[in-house]
């Protein structure tokens, strides 16, 4: 008998088990960029620790675009165009962060990843070990950032993919994490129902910590974010 009711007691736990199923994604994060739709005070403005320059953001009507030089000669490089921002508080375990850019010519909006941040010499927050997925004309590039032993910054290109976007042409760039992988993806966000995927490519990252800052960026030209979104 008590082999019996055993049993019965297992059966019903995997039954339970069973129909409860998978988690529900949850969506975490909801933003547009749009004029009056979001709020700059659960974001946390932060600079690069390779080039001495905080950025800033002009609101458009449906976007925000990173300050840039007037001289279209200066806007190339990151100092006066390299702006980014994390929400304000960090995320763990596995989730999916995307974004949708419109591309200037010539510039690369991205995804932050931010492992620690901690102020400067000026009390400007400033990344310390951090990620950016950057897309691009050419494609996408995965840049590791992280400080040698003796302190020197160092960074280096851990992934990239080659094909072409076309500018002032929005697109979403789609990053999913499970474990110490991440999947990127470049979507089409015009598509009627589900955004079409155009490009996608995995990585490994053995040192990416479980809790991580997300947020973005723009650089090295007029970038456009129009939203962000965090599903867990």
């Amino acid at each position: 008998m008590k082999q019996r009711l055993t049993a019965a007691v297992g059966c019903i736990a995997l039954i339970a088990c069973v129909c409860a199923g998978p988690r529900a994604a949850e969506t975490v994060v909801d933003v547009s960029f749009a004029d009056g739709a979001w709020d700059n005070s659960v974001w946390t403005m932060a600079k690069s620790p390779i080039v001495d320059y905080f950025g800033d953001w002009i609101q458009r009507e449906t976007s925000i675009e990173n300050v840039t030089p007037e001289d279209p000669k200066e806007r190339s490089k990151l100092v006066g165009t390299l702006t980014t921002m994390v929400y304000h508080t960090p995320f763990t375990g596995n989730w999916t962060a995307s974004a949708t850019f419109e591309i200037g010519a010539g510039a690369a909006p991205g995804i932050v990843i931010a492992q620690d941040m901690a102020p400067d010499a000026q009390g400007r927050p400033e990344y310390g070990i951090y990620y950016e997925v950057i897309v691009y004309e050419k494609g996408i590039n995965l840049w590791y950032h992280f400080a040698q032993e003796d302190g020197k910054r160092k960074w280096h290109k851990a992934l990239y993919a080659r094909f072409p976007l076309q500018a002032d042409t929005p697109y979403t760039l789609r990053v999913q994490r499970s474990g110490q992988s991440l999947d990127l993806q470049v979507l089409d966000p015009r598509a009627e129902g589900e955004p079409t995927i155009l490009q996608q490519v995995g990585v490994m990252l053995p040192t990416l910590t479980d809790e991580v800052y997300l947020g973005i960026e723009g650089c090295e030209g007029v970038c456009r974010t129009l939203d962000f979104r965090v599903v867990r």
